[in-house]
């Protein structure tokens, strides 16, 4: 209760400030005020009593701005100005008390100094705290370089002044350096615990994140088994399968199960092929090798590997790049994009033509995919075009592009390109992979 009393008049500094040295130096600064208003009050009272009239006018002056400068304070003035001004307060009363009022000094003018230069260095820092301290000592020097004796005995305080008024002025001083000290190394000392504490909870971090690495290595070494272990007893077995049913759907072309067995088996095999192959480069590198390769070259391999699926759809591929077209990608990657993007037109293509062109830009390089089929659905069409990495599921027809379209796009991310998708006209659909150049 007494705390929040005292702490009112900075109650708008403190709910902005959340640095715990600052917040030490805010306290101090209301804690300062209230002393100053209780001491200069009890210094005019014994003034008027002492019946020393020209100190009570002084410190009834000091008096009234300790209210206004409280005021300022109370109604937001920020604390580092409010120590600024405060400290030039003190700075004035030692050069009115050198040459104004006292011609001299005594031991309550030499604390005022020190004062200046713990509210310099406490409340503002080093850089302030060396030039206030400079100012505060300047008019002791300068009142000696005037020719003005020290003299042998310093008074206690100013002329007239009796035992209990110095006593108030001593006690206001020692009492400030008391709480300038204390809130300072108080909050040094939060400081310190914060960072202790922190510190230990890093070590915690640092330590979970170091099982946890472990873990996941462990993990990576379990999958990278794993699909060593896939690739060997499952793509084997689907190469087998699917060429031993596209044999039988060529040499018996009128029975639609065994075409559709052969269909499912040469798809499946391809999705896992691309699929073992897109994983296996993901978990042994880190970075995209680039490399220069012949695209020319690429769609004709991809185009004899569709060749069965493509008389089975009684579709024709055309290659319409010229030889000699070289980009500088990362082969093994752009071929399972290729491979999938002629799979899914060869698919959605019944009876057309699928080709696959090339276009040079000045800043890019343009590799389509056109097919003659009935139109790749909006939706999906939109998605292809965007940012988005989740197939829009909410419509059955995306489903049909699957892992494979979803596999597509996050490859042309690694080898900077991306993917744009659009109708071919007159029925149809182009997909560009977009090379940057």
């Amino acid at each position: 209760m007494i705390r929040s009393i005292l702490e009112w008049p900075v109650r708008k500094q403190l709910e902005g400030e959340s640095n715990i040295l600052n917040r030490a130096r805010i306290k101090v600064l209301s804690y300062a005020l209230y002393l100053r208003l209780f001491t200069t009050a009890l210094l005019l009272i014994f003034y008027i009593v002492e019946d020393y009239k020209f100190q009570a006018v002084r410190v009834a002056i000091l008096l009234g701005i300790a209210v206004i400068f409280y005021m300022a304070v109370a109604l937001g003035f920020k604390w580092q100005r409010a120590i600024h001004t405060a400290i030039l307060i003190f700075v004035a009363i030692i050069s009115t008390n050198l040459y104004v009022f006292q011609h001299g000094f005594d031991l309550v003018t030499l604390q005022y100094a020190v004062i200046i230069i713990f509210c310099a260095f406490y409340g503002l820092g080093n850089h302030w705290g060396i030039i206030y301290s400079v100012v505060a000592l300047s008019p002791f020097i300068l009142y000696v370089l005037l020719g003005h004796q020290l003299g042998t005995q310093v008074p206690w305080g100013p002329p007239g002044s009796g035992r209990v008024t110095i006593a108030i002025l001593l006690f206001h001083n020692f009492v400030f350096l008391i709480l300038i000290n204390y809130y300072f190394f108080n909050s040094f000392y939060d400081t310190i615990n914060d960072l202790d504490a922190r510190s230990d909870e890093l070590r915690a971090s640092l330590a979970y994140l170091e099982d946890s690495r472990m873990k996941l290595e462990t993990e990576f070494i379990h999958q990278k088994h794993l699909i060593a272990s896939i690739s060997h007893d499952i793509k084997s077995p689907l190469r087998f399968l699917m060429t031993t049913t596209g044999r039988l759907s060529r040499n018996h072309p009128d029975l639609p199960t065994v075409r559709a067995i052969s269909q499912s088996s040469y798809r499946l095999y391809h999705f896992m092929k691309n699929l073992l192959e897109y994983t296996e480069f993901r978990y042994k590198h880190s970075n995209v090798e680039l490399s220069y390769l012949d695209l020319h070259e690429l769609v004709a391999q991809k185009i004899a590997i569709f060749a069965p699926e493509a008389e089975v759809n009684t579709n024709e591929f055309v290659n319409g790049l010229t030889p000699g077209v070289i980009i500088k990608s990362n082969i093994q990657l752009v071929s399972i994009v290729l491979h999938n993007l002629m799979d899914n037109a060869n698919k959605a293509t019944n009876g057309g033509i699928i080709s696959v062109t090339f276009a040079d830009f000045r800043d890019e390089m343009v590799l389509s995919v056109n097919d003659t089929g009935p139109g790749m659905d909006l939706a999906v069409r939109d998605w292809i075009n965007s940012d988005q990495k989740q197939l829009p599921t909410s419509d059955d027809s995306a489903q049909n592009f699957g892992m494979g379209l979803l596999i597509v796009k996050e490859i042309t991310s690694l080898i900077r390109a991306r993917l744009y998708a659009e109708p071919y006209l007159p029925n149809g659909t182009s997909v560009h992979i977009i090379f940057s150049k």
